[in-house]
């Protein structure tokens, strides 16, 4: 709902042109998180509540075009802060009608956002994608053979979650792996490639 606007309060020239100020958000991280991002992009904000904040940068108030490239801006942001904090991301395309609206959202998620937070803390997502070499063979041995490997992964993650799998895929995945043993959680997966 908006606000009345005050007699003596003057519009600015986008309001006047029909548009309305927003603000683009990129994810949530810890007040005391990592500030280096702002020094390289300086457009991009940070919105506190609490211990909590949004990282965000002004925009229109509107859907943006999803082409590759700003989904890759968008992605390359969240990349550059993941390397020194933690974030709980948020998907590209998520625009709020200016701070108040946001706040009121960290206010009424703060609990939510907090919990998120502290799952993440410590940890990287890595995605896994398993693909047939050939086509043909049997079906279901691969699919089974591709399930062992999730289950065997998932022992190794915090957390994991499957994605449909794709026409050529027999496995798509993300896991939550500590950032201490990432590693080992790398080469377990070219042990599998080898083995397979």
């Amino acid at each position: 709902m908006d606000e009345a606007r005050k007699p003596d309060d003057k519009a600015g020239p986008a309001e006047e042109a029909g548009e309305r100020t927003g603000l683009l958000l990129y994810g949530v991280v810890r007040a005391r998180g990592w500030r280096g991002i702002e020094r390289r992009n300086r457009e991009l904000q940070r919105i506190r509540y609490r211990d909590i904040e949004a990282l965000v940068r002004p925009t229109t108030f509107e859907v943006p075009a999803d082409s590759n490239e700003a989904v890759q801006a968008h992605q390359k942001v969240v990349e550059a802060v993941m390397r020194r904090a933690t974030i709980l991301p948020a998907p590209f395309g998520v625009v709020f009608k200016g701070r108040r609206p946001l706040v009121r959202l960290l206010q009424q998620q703060y609990l939510v956002l907090d919990e998120g937070l502290a799952l993440l803390d410590g940890h990287w997502e890595l995605r896994l994608h398993v693909g047939a070499r050939e086509h043909g063979g049997d079906a279901e041995l691969l699919a089974d053979q591709a399930l062992g490997i999730y289950s065997e992964l998932r022992r190794f993650a915090r957390a994991a979650i499957p994605f449909p799998n794709e026409e050529r895929r027999l496995l798509s995945a993300a896991f939550l792996v500590d950032r201490t043993s990432w590693v080992e959680f790398i080469e377990r997966i070219e042990e599998f490639g080898q083995q397979y």
